[in-house]
């Protein structure tokens, strides 16, 4: 089973994706810290986009890998 390419103009629709979220968790970051100024509340929230990103860019990383591995293994003609 193949998986398709991505379509063009994908990669510039996923950062703005990760920007969005980035952004998203540092509005809650700090809405957490102005909760009672506790800095371990943010902390939490901005370790949690960042895991979240962080798994998000090892899949996509992984999905290239098999996407250029298969594009090579292909019979030519």
């Amino acid at each position: 089973m193949t998986t398709p390419p991505s379509p063009p103009g994908a990669e510039r629709i996923l950062r703005w994706i990760m920007l969005g979220i980035v952004v998203w968790g540092s509005v809650h970051a700090l809405g957490a810290w102005t909760f009672n100024h506790d800095a371990r509340r943010p902390v939490v929230v901005l370790v949690c986009v960042a895991v979240f990103l962080g798994f998000w860019l090892t899949m996509l990383a992984a999905r290239r890998r098999r996407l250029s591995r298969s594009t090579a293994e292909e019979p030519r003609g």
